[in-house]
Formats: C-alpha cells, sequence, structure tokens
C-alpha cells in the first residue's frame, strides 16, 4: 500500500487533530514531530483535502504538505519506527 508522508506545522492540538483524521483513511501510519507517515491507498491529493477539512472543522489553519514516500533514508528514529518504514518501504 503507499505510504505518503504529512508535514505540517501544527501544534500538538492540531497535530491530534490530524492524527484523527488520518485514522479515518488509514490502516497505519507514523507520527513524528511536525508530521505523519500514513499508510494508505488514498492519493496525496485527496488526502490533503480531507486534512484540510479536519482542520477547518477543529478551527485551524497552516501549511501542510502531502507527497508519495517510494525511497527513504533516516538516520535517529527508535528501531520500531525503522522497522515500520522498512516493512512499508520493501
Amino acid at each position: 500500500m503507499p505510504l505518503l508522508l504529512v508535514a505540517h506545522d501544527q501544534s500538538a492540538d492540531g497535530a491530534l487533530a490530524l492524527e484523527d483524521a488520518v485514522w479515518q483513511l488509514a490502516e497505519s501510519h507514523l507520527t513524528l514531530p511536525g508530521s505523519l507517515l500514513v499508510e494508505s491507498a488514498v492519493s496525496a491529493r485527496y488526502l490533503v483535502e480531507h486534512l484540510r477539512g479536519a482542520m477547518r472543522r477543529a478551527g485551524l489553519d497552516g501549511a501542510l504538505l502531502v507527497t508519495p514516500v517510494t525511497t527513504a533514508n533516516w538516520d535517529g528514529l527508535s528501531a520500531e519506527a525503522g522497522e515500520w518504514l522498512r516493512t512499508r518501504l520493501s
């Protein structure tokens, strides 16, 4: 299933609203400061629209960037997060 990177500029409350909205569309995701990695069959465009709607309903505003991830390099993630990524990118 495709993996999408969601970058945002939300505070903790806004990040929680985004994560709640992601659960409506995704079976699995990984939360990082200022971003989410989302495993979902929806397009990046659809996910932006879905998240923007959730932000509006919560009275929030801010920047969103959603882009597909097909390869990645990382450092400093927990072993669990690294395994989650490896599994989804293989």
